[in-house]
């Protein structure tokens, strides 16, 4: 058995989709027998940070102005890096500044970089569109470090996957980072795993549930880029059209205020309810009949297969026009296991749920297909198996 290290900024299973694929391959590690630990460099350390039996240890960072304070902050993890690392059997990252930081200490094809999708791609706003809301002198500033730290940014991440056996968790985001960053395929050591689910946490409602309405869940960060308007412009053509709805949104963000008038905009408060984050996620997923997720940008989506591993059938959007940066089209079957849109339109979104609410037997047969899919494809013994033989 192994001893394994796992590098990324911060935990908390409830947190997200990194921080859940954190926890749960380190749960299914400690399962297989091997010594895990989790290094983070956040101070805090919610409850759901790691599985009972794994060790966490928290990088100490410094606070100073914005440029400075990255700089340091990359030296700092490398130094404290050098007297811990050492004594792993295995490293693997979850993000460009861990996977960087470790392979600058352990050497050049040590660590495995697991990658969801391009930090500076899309952890950046351009220049130009920062400089429209400035409206203050003083504030260009602000705006111009932004600009600066995305720069380096990008050439400490592509440092980072020329440093490290590359593991994307999606074929989709594989070839997008290697196009960002003009690598050549060839030249390097490149992976796509998917993300597991926990089959036994994430199961199907063993009691049918009503058809008398239609139970829709979304899941995640409530953020534009993760297109719930889309859905909640749905929910008011089903009601406008008399099909009984509830949509339930578990997450929180940035957009939820907007996503809160939208709703008192389109008259649909009464079957719209916003639960925040959830830890018992798996408890609401089985309170439904479909699970919507829109998302117009997906590193890889693990809340589809939790939701299908769930019982649910899913709807997405397909990436099949490549304007949109989504994974959908690895994880769902259309008219199998769910629906891939072909746009972002709520038009096409009505048709499938109305589709779904007139034919409740369709409901129960893609159900019983998307966690077939899960079982068979999406399992995460499967997931860190496959890790373990790259080392």
């Amino acid at each position: 058995m192994a001893k394994i290290a796992i590098l990324y900024e911060c935990l908390g299973r409830s947190k997200g989709g990194i921080e859940a694929w954190v926890y749960h391959a380190s749960e299914e590690l400690l399962n297989q027998g091997h010594q895990i630990t989790l290094i983070k460099a956040e101070a805090d350390t919610p409850q759901d940070s790691a599985p009972q039996g794994v060790d966490i240890i928290t990088l100490k960072t410094n606070k100073k102005i914005p440029v400075i304070n990255f700089y340091f902050d990359i030296i700092n993890r490398v130094n404290q890096l050098k007297s811990i690392l050492p004594q792993y059997d295995l490293v693997w990252a979850r993000s460009y500044i861990m996977a960087y930081a470790a392979s600058k200490v352990l050497g050049k094809d040590k660590v495995i970089y697991i990658n969801a999708a391009p930090y500076s791609l899309y952890g950046r706003v351009s220049f130009k569109d920062k400089l429209k809301n400035v409206k203050r002198l003083f504030n260009y500033l602000p705006a111009v470090v932004s600009e600066v730290l995305m720069k380096i940014a990008y050439v400490l991440e592509k440092k980072a996957i020329v440093g490290c056996k590359n593991v994307f968790l999606s074929k989709a985001r594989m070839d997008e980072t290697l196009t960002f960053f003009k690598i050549n395929k060839a030249k390097l050591s490149f992976n796509v795993i998917a993300a597991g689910v926990n089959t036994n946490r994430f199961f199907p409602n063993k009691l049918p549930v009503s058809q008398e309405c239609l139970k829709i869940i979304s899941v995640g960060r409530l953020q534009k880029d993760k297109n719930i308007q889309c859905v909640l412009k749905a929910i008011k053509k089903l009601k406008d059209n008399g099909i009984p709805v509830e949509l339930t949104i578990a997450g929180v963000g940035s957009y939820e205020n907007q996503l809160i008038n939208l709703t008192e905009e389109l008259d649909i408060k009464d079957c719209v309810f916003f639960v925040g984050r959830q830890d018992n996620v798996e408890e609401w997923y089985r309170l439904n009949n479909v699970f919507v997720l829109p998302s117009l940008y997906e590193g890889f989506g693990s809340v589809y297969i939790e939701a299908m591993a769930s019982g649910l059938p899913c709807i997405a959007i397909s990436n099949k026009s490549g304007e949109y940066s989504v994974a959908a089209d690895e994880i769902i079957d259309p008219n199998i296991n769910g629906y891939l849109m072909t746009e972002d339109n709520p038009d096409e979104l009505y048709f499938y749920l109305r589709k779904l609410y007139d034919n409740p037997e369709l409901i129960l047969e893609l159900s019983r297909n998307a966690r077939e899919k899960t079982i068979n494809e999406f399992s995460w013994k499967n997931t860190v198996e496959k890790l373990l033989i790259l080392n």
